[in-house]
């Protein structure tokens, strides 16, 4: 069976006359359709060859827009940080090693806000563990001995694990991970859960990080739901069963205090180099003046490409704090770059950085303007290169297969319960690059990607 929306989209590619129709007419009669008639459509779609507008609908009217919010950020911190810019994270100590290797105080581990440290899905191929690098060059340094603790420090930004809006719920999912300038595998942890002898417990191995998670193991091997782990208190309660011969299971477990987690696994490594701690784990924040060692993020233009193309929550919120060190700073800049794009104040209200919040709000217009001061700009072509490309990578992957937009639409995506997004570029079958925003609010649909994508086909294959 064909998928929902591929045969109305085959059906106007094949129909004899199907493009003697201008875009906008046609864009116009899918729109009154069925599939849209109890929901909130803001579209906007605009030349990049003449610089006007082709279609409009309710493009000046307030819409959620949930992860194309991200568009605004990435495209503020290319121009901002800079393509190239990398992020510093550094082994701090009040000085260096006196006579036989001996550290006085304390090392700390100090995060400027790297999204990638030890990145969990995201990394790069040939990446080396950071944590295995900083503690090689500690030791280079001449560091043996550590009469202090090991400190892990996020004090670089002045914020709360959470952006403005995001509701509690989030945080028991990769999607709302705990935000910190220390942030490490994604601020998550993959929890194998293994059978243990029958009616005894499961067995627990968290990756990375086996030991450094205070575990409740409330599991049992035998008959039962399958297991599960939320956050009481300041315990990670892991409940639930598993068969005797059943596979193992993985939980992707959200980490709480990230920097304390992350001075963990530097203490661990740090024993793997033959660095003998002598105090223990901690978070706090530090003034030690002494980089003994550091490692630095991939450029900003592949953050950006990652928080694009994978949708990061996470991500896009460290580039907003990123360029201001606190949300309200990073807004402030965010909405100084947009008023230099020549996209009106009002256009565009963000409360965070990755469109996870409910609150925000934008205008399909203000989506085009953007895309549209983006083609101009000498960073453009890292911002068109980091949107996912349909039918090929990233959240468009699976989508828009055997249709013109397959390869050629690169388009970012939203979703929030019963909200749906969609904007980016494509070049028509004509020839005419098109920048396009499609925003669905209170759109209830068995097929919600199948009907936005109807709308994206027309535009690639305008003749």
């Amino acid at each position: 069976m064909a998928a929902p929306g591929k045969a109305l989209l085959l059906a106007l590619i094949l129909a004899p006359g199907a493009f003697a129709q201008p875009l906008a007419a046609r864009l116009q009669a899918l729109l009154q359709g069925p599939r849209f008639e109890a929901s909130r459509v803001g579209v906007s779609v605009v030349s990049l060859d003449t610089g006007l507008p082709v279609f409009e609908q309710d493009a000046g009217k307030f819409f959620v827009p949930a992860s194309n919010a991200k568009l605004f950020t990435c495209a503020m911190a290319l121009c901002r940080l800079g393509p190239e810019r990398r992020i510093r994270t550094s082994v701090l100590a009040g000085a260096r090693p006196g006579p036989g290797g001996v550290l006085k105080g304390d090392l700390v581990l100090y995060g400027r806000g790297d999204p990638m440290l030890l990145a969990r899905d995201h990394g790069y191929p040939g990446t080396p563990d950071p944590f295995e690098a900083l503690a090689a060059q500690v030791a280079l340094a001449g560091v043996r001995e550590v009469r202090g603790d090991v400190v892990g420090d996020d004090s670089f930004f002045r914020t709360r694990p959470f952006g403005s809006g995001w509701e509690s719920g989030d945080r028991d999912y990769a999607f709302g991970a705990d935000v910190s300038a220390l942030t490490v595998h994604d601020n998550m942890v993959d929890l194998r859960v293994y059978p243990g002898r029958d009616g005894g417990p499961c067995f627990l191995f968290p990756m990375p990080g086996l030991g450094l998670l205070p575990l409740r193991n409330l599991t049992t091997t035998g008959p039962g739901p399958a297991p599960r782990a939320l956050w009481e208190g300041e315990e990670l309660v892991v409940s639930g069963a598993l068969a005797r011969d059943a596979a193992p299971a993985t939980l992707a477990v959200p980490v709480r205090r990230p920097a304390l987690f992350a001075a963990g696994l530097l203490r661990r490594a740090l024993e793997r180099h033959g660095v003998r701690v002598m105090g223990g784990t901690a978070a706090r924040t530090s003034t030690a003046p002494v980089e003994l060692a550091f490692v630095e993020s991939p450029a900003v233009r592949d953050l950006v490409r990652t928080t694009l193309k994978d949708s990061v929550n996470l991500y896009a919120q460290l580039l907003l704090l990123q360029a201001g060190g606190s949300e309200e700073a990073g807004l402030a800049a965010l909405a100084a770059f947009l008023k230099e794009a020549g996209i009106a104040p009002g256009d565009v209200l963000l409360e965070e950085g990755a469109g996870l919040s409910r609150k925000d709000l934008v205008k399909p217009r203000a989506l085009t303007a953007l895309l549209k001061h983006m083609a101009t700009r000498p960073e453009g072509a890292a911002f068109a290169d980091a949107l996912p490309l349909a039918a090929v990578d990233g959240t468009l992957r699976n989508r828009m297969g055997d249709s013109p937009a397959a390869a050629n639409t690169r388009a970012k995506t939203g979703t929030l319960r019963n909200t749906h997004a969609l904007a980016g570029y494509v070049t028509t079958a004509g020839g005419e690059r098109l920048a396009f925003a499609i925003l669905l609010n209170n759109h209830v649909s068995p097929a919600p990607t199948a009907d936005i994508d109807a709308l994206a086909n027309l535009l690639a294959g305008q003749p």
